[in-house]
């Protein structure tokens, strides 16, 4: 996968299997849940208590952005399910997932992920970096400049690799990730290293579409 987002056209007539691609889709799906809603992160320092901007994480639509066009081809929306309930002290929000669909097409498939959670006011914004840094603690990240308020990038060299960049805008916890195949039979995944710059891409898509 080039990480400039191109991909290589194949014949319309060759079969698509998207064994491994499905696997590693279903497989970040579980990571984003297991990130977002693993118990109580946080319990709220009371002496902490500015507010963010977000009363509510916005919806998957606002995913979808040229970024996604360009990354994921043809993608359609697998996954729109919430996260986190009034229970929780670390926010609610929603996890997306796109993909490449299924059956013959022009390009190697691929997918991203989307998780967003507004911490919860007052002292949303201290909830939500601590959210940024306790969903992140176990992975070898890459601080990220001129995304949101503070971010940072890391890749998972799993069975489907892929690549993620976790950030904070006030007291919203964005999360997108991207993964694709090397080939079009999807015989293998491209190395996560070169999904990073995509999964960047797709985190500063999302937060300019953020309302204001």
């Amino acid at each position: 996968m080039n990480p400039e987002g191109h991909r290589p056209v194949v014949p319309r007539a060759q079969p698509q299997s998207r064994g491994c691609a499905i696997a590693g889709v279903v497989a970040l799906t579980l990571v984003a849940v297991l990130l977002v809603a693993g118990g109580v992160w946080f319990v709220l320092n009371r002496e902490a208590l500015e507010s963010g901007d977000f009363e509510a994480a916005p919806e998957c639509a606002v995913g979808e952005t040229e970024a996604l066009a360009a990354s994921v081809p043809s993608h359609v929306l697998e996954l729109e399910a919430p996260v986190g309930g009034q229970q929780d002290t670390f926010g609610t929000g929603w996890q997306c997932r796109w993909a490449t669909p299924e059956g013959p097409g022009e390009a190697v498939p691929s997918f991203a992920t989307l998780v967003m959670v507004a911490a919860p006011n007052p002292g949303g914004i201290e909830t939500a970096a601590e959210n940024l840094r306790n969903t992140t603690a176990n992975q070898d990240t890459t601080a990220v400049d001129g995304i949101g308020d503070e971010a940072v990038s890391w890749t998972d060299e799993s069975d489907f690799p892929f690549a993620c960049v976790g950030a904070r805008v006030s007291n919203l916890y964005v999360e997108t990730c991207y993964g694709a195949a090397a080939d079009y039979g999807v015989a293998r995944a491209a190395e996560a290293e070169h999904g990073r710059e995509t999964a960047e891409e797709l985190a500063r898509a999302v937060i300019a579409e953020l309302p204001a």
